[in-house]
């Protein structure tokens, strides 16, 4: 191909010098001139008119090619066709290998525009949403999975976590979803058949609920001999201090077996039937409690501070909520040294309401904050002789507060205390409207 500036230049001589040679022939040289450029132009309108049929329809006519600026320009036109031919051909292989690549997993992928329509899936999602190619391509995808709970989840946009929905297709499968977002051109979802897994969770959550059950009654005839030997004075020297001893670890084991039976119950029950209380008095019975433990404890110094701006009310389960603040109190006390001081705080914004519980004690390593909620988690195993804990009050705790639409954060530095925050929504509030929100 040639440089374009001098094909140009060498068309503007050659009209140059045709003007003059018939200027020189016909002596008028101004006539001359605009004959050529009229004709100059025409014959350019139609070569123009040449490129656009050839560009529509394909079909390219000799005159198109009888100058060498526009045969320079079809050229460089079929060039770039051919090289966005390549181009097309290379993306194609690769989307159809990624496409094989992905049908190929065990977990299906759907594609959707921004308007929720079906623009691919693989045959993995085909088989766990009974979708059909090419029959709901295009198709509005909540037309074709109809669930409340799958609706209301896309409708809250809060996508960090998964949705399982239970008895999908049939009362036997469970389906997982994770959706992410693509750009602004739609979304790619995730679908996984997570139906075996919430059958062995369900298995163990009543192999827990049964062995604990069934332990109750043995241990608590167990504990009951040995208060009977203790409060008789039934033995004396080192059988009475072993049987002490043994009583000790019974009650422990019973406490144990009694955060076990109730995180089975939260775990697999449906929500609690909710009521109206008052907050104030659930509070109140909680710090009772927990001065009674203190005492247990020995740790008579301790400090429990009460912030009260109430009057509150919520709505909820009564009994969760109790147990909620009695677990964060009872953990509150059992490791912070005698003397600290534990604070309980209400508080409340336009959006929800906070439950805080903090106090000023020895602190957590930030490594060991995220696993704090899981049963039986210690940050130092050394720590059960001593203090008596179960290891299950903040996962209790965290059951509940999911079960009344809330969130449980847990925020701590070493040497600075530990402030472990309820939040709820505003709608589990019902506060007098005379009273002032304070946050």
């Amino acid at each position: 191909m040639r440089n374009a500036g001098s094909t140009t230049l060498i068309e503007i001589i050659s009209l140059l010098l045709l003007t003059i040679t018939i200027g020189t022939i016909s002596d008028h040289f101004t006539a001359s001139a605009l004959a050529v450029t009229t004709m100059y132009l025409g014959l350019t309108l139609w070569r123009r008119n040449g490129l656009y049929r050839w560009l529509e329809e394909g079909k390219k006519n000799e005159m198109l090619l009888s100058s060498d600026l526009w045969r320079d320009i079809v050229r460089r036109i079929e060039l770039d066709r051919e090289n966005a031919k390549r181009r097309d051909k290379a993306l194609s292989e690769k989307l159809e290998n990624l496409q094989h690549a992905l049908s190929s997993l065990n977990i299906g992928i759907v594609l959707t525009d921004s308007m929720w329509s079906l623009t691919w899936w693989n045959s993995r999602c085909a088989e766990l949403l009974g979708l059909k190619y090419p029959d709901d391509l295009d198709a509005y995808l909540f037309a074709l999975l109809r669930s409340p709970a799958l609706k209301s989840y896309v409708s809250a946009k809060q996508f960090d976590d998964p949705l399982i929905v239970d008895n999908f297709r049939n009362e036997q499968s469970s389906i997982e979803f994770f959706f992410g977002p693509v750009s602004s051109s739609g979304y790619i979802i995730l679908v996984r058949d997570v139906t075996r897994f919430q059958k062995l969770n369900q298995m163990r959550s009543d192999f827990i609920a049964n062995v604990s059950h069934e332990l109750k009654t043995p241990l608590t005839v167990i504990n009951g001999y040995l208060e009977t030997l203790i409060d008789n004075e039934l033995v004396e020297g080192v059988a009475n201090k072993a049987i002490t001893n043994a009583w000790s670890q019974g009650q422990r084991m019973n406490n144990i077996i009694q955060g076990l039976m109730m995180l089975s119950q939260l775990e697999t029950s449906q929500s609690a039937e909710l009521s109206t209380f008052s907050l104030d008095n659930v509070v109140d019975q909680a710090v009772q409690q927990a001065h009674l433990l203190k005492e247990n404890l020995d740790k008579k110094q301790t400090l429990i501070d009460l912030s009260d701006s109430g009057p509150w009310e919520m709505i909820g389960s009564h009994n969760e909520i109790y147990s909620l603040l009695s677990n964060l109190l009872s953990n509150a006390i059992r490791y912070c040294p005698d003397g600290s001081s534990v604070n309980v705080s209400i508080a409340s914004t336009e959006s929800d309401m906070l439950v805080r519980v903090s106090d000023n004690g020895p602190g957590i390593p930030e490594a060991h904050i995220q696993r704090l909620t899981e049963r039986f988690y210690r940050i130092d195993n050394s720590h059960a002789s001593t203090t008596g804990g179960t290891g299950l009050g903040l996962s209790i705790a965290k059951h509940i507060v999911n079960r009344h639409d809330g969130e449980l954060n847990i925020s701590s530095h070493l040497g600075s205390g530990t402030v472990v925050e309820c939040r709820f929504p505003a709608n589990r509030i019902n506060r007098p409207v005379n009273q002032n929100c304070s946050d």
